[in-house]
C-alpha cells in the first residue's frame, strides 16, 4: 500500500457522503445490487485515475468479497482523500499527488504482479504490458480511452477488451459536452485568466476537441482548429470556428489546447514555434502529447502551482499540469461530480458483469462495450433528472 496519508479519509464525514447519493445517482444504485454478490476469491485490477469517484466504483466490488488493487495512471490527476478512501474501505492502492513517471511506471508493475480475473484499463498500458509479458490473460477487460485504442491496435490480446471510449454514451455526452465544460473552468482556475478575446487553438476536432472548442466559443475566445482530418476541419468550420495549420496556429494563438489522444503531437519543432508568452495544456488522455522531457532540459521552472515556464530561443511559454489533463489538475476545484456518474458507472456494471461471468464465452481481442449495459445505464441516468 502506497498512498500520501491514511488519515485523509477522516475528512469526509456520513453527511458529506450521503449528499453522494444526490451527485452520484448512478453509481448508488449500482453499489446496491453489486454488494449483494458473491465476489468472493474474484481479483481486480484497475489502471485508472484516483478521483472521489473511484471508491464509489470500487468498494461495492470489495465489499462484494473481491481483492480489488488500483493504481495511478496519471501522475497528477490523483485526489489523496479518495485514494486514503480506498484503502480505508479495503482496496489496496498505489497512488498519490505528484507521483514521478518512474513511481508511476512502479505503480503498473506492482499491478501486474498477481493474475486478475477483470481489468480496468484507462489508456491501454496495462493490457499492453499483460499480453507482451505473456501474463496469465483476465476474463476480459474494459479500455475507456482513444490512447489506449491506439496503443493496442495492432496487438494481438488473448482476451476479450470491452471498448467504452466508441459508445454513444461516451461519445456523444461525455466528450462532447462534459470534458468540454470542465476543462476550461479548471484552466480559469490554475491560470486566473479569462477566456474572453484571447486566441485559442485547440488541436484535434475529435469528440472532445470539438467540445472544447465550442465550450471556448461560448466564453469568449476566438477559436482556431488545427485537424488533419478534412471532413472535421469542415466541421469545425461550421461550428464557426477557423481552421488553420498547426504552424500558423501555434505562431498565432495565445493558448494551444492538445486534445488528440496522441503521444508526440507538440514536439521540438513545433514548440520552437509557438508566440512568445503562449500557454499551453492538454486535454488528451496521454500526458506526451506536448514533449514534456524535451521542454524540462530548457531552462526555466515553476511559477504558481501547475503552470510551468520554460525559455526557447529567446521567447518563454508556459506549460499547464505537466502536460497532464488540465481537467484533471488535483486541487484544481472545479469538478462537477454528477457529470462523470454515468461513465464511472460504466466501469462499475462492465466489471461486474465480467466477474459474473458475462465475459466468458466473448472472442479474444477488442469489442464494443456491452450495448445492453449501456442502456442499462443510460436508463439510471436518466431516471435521476426525472
Amino acid at each position: 500500500m502506497r498512498i500520501k496519508d491514511p488519515s485523509l479519509a477522516e475528512r469526509v464525514d456520513a453527511a458529506e457522503q450521503s449528499w453522494w447519493r444526490v451527485t452520484r445517482p448512478v453509481l448508488t444504485s449500482l453499489a446496491t445490487s453489486v454488494e449483494t454478490l458473491d465476489l468472493s476469491g474474484k481479483r481486480v485490477a484497475c489502471f485508472q485515475h484516483i478521483r472521489l469517484d473511484a471508491p464509489l466504483v470500487l468498494l461495492p466490488l470489495v465489499r462484494a468479497g473481491a481483492a480489488v488493487r488500483v493504481a495511478a495512471v496519471n501522475p497528477d490527476s490523483t485526489d489523496d482523500v479518495a485514494a486514503a478512501l480506498l484503502a480505508r474501505g479495503g482496496a489496496e492502492v498505489f497512488g498519490w499527488a505528484g507521483m514521478s513517471e518512474a513511481e508511476r511506471r512502479a505503480g503498473l508493475g506492482w499491478l501486474l504482479e498477481e493474475r486478475s480475473d477483470a481489468v480496468s484499463d484507462m489508456g491501454g498500458e496495462l493490457i499492453e504490458a499483460t499480453v507482451e509479458r505473456g501474463l496469465p490473460p483476465p476474463v476480459g477487460a474494459l479500455e475507456a480511452t482513444m490512447t489506449g485504442l491506439h496503443r493496442l491496435a495492432g496487438l494481438e490480446i488473448p482476451f476479450p477488451v470491452y471498448n467504452w471510449n466508441d459508445i454513444p454514451l461516451k461519445e456523444r455526452i461525455h466528450n462532447r459536452h462534459h470534458v468540454g465544460q470542465e476543462v476550461w473552468p479548471a484552466w480559469c482556475d490554475i491560470t486566473g485568466l479569462a477566456l474572453h478575446g484571447r486566441s485559442v487553438l485547440v488541436v484535434g476536432f475529435g469528440p472532445v476537441g470539438r467540445g472544447v472548442a465550442l465550450q471556448a466559443r461560448a466564453l469568449g475566445a476566438v477559436v482556431s482548429v488545427a485537424e488533419l482530418d478534412t471532413v472535421r476541419a469542415l466541421e469545425a468550420i461550421h461550428h464557426g470556428c477557423r481552421v488553420v495549420s498547426l504552424d500558423e496556429g501555434l505562431a498565432t494563438c495565445s493558448i494551444v489546447m492538445t486534445a488528440t489522444g496522441r503521444d508526440g503531437v507538440l514536439g521540438p519543432d513545433q514548440l520552437r514555434r509557438v508566440r512568445d508568452r503562449a500557454i499551453l495544456a492538454n486535454v488528451g488522455h496521454s500526458n506526451r502529447e506536448i514533449d514534456v522531457e524535451w521542454l524540462e532540459r530548457q531552462p526555466g521552472g515553476p511559477v504558481r502551482r501547475h503552470i510551468d515556464r520554460y525559455e526557447i530561443d529567446g521567447r518563454e511559454l508556459f506549460l499547464v499540469n505537466r502536460g497532464n489533463l488540465v481537467n484533471l489538475a488535483e486541487g484544481a476545484g472545479i469538478a462537477v461530480d454528477e457529470l462523470f456518474d454515468p461513465f464511472a458507472g460504466l466501469i462499475l456494471r462492465g466489471l461486474t458483469w465480467i466477474l459474473a461471468g458475462g465475459a466468458a464465452k466473448a472472442p479474444a481481442g477488442l469489442q464494443p462495450y456491452p450495448p445492453e449495459l449501456e442502456r442499462e445505464i443510460a436508463e439510471l441516468a436518466l431516471a435521476a433528472r426525472r
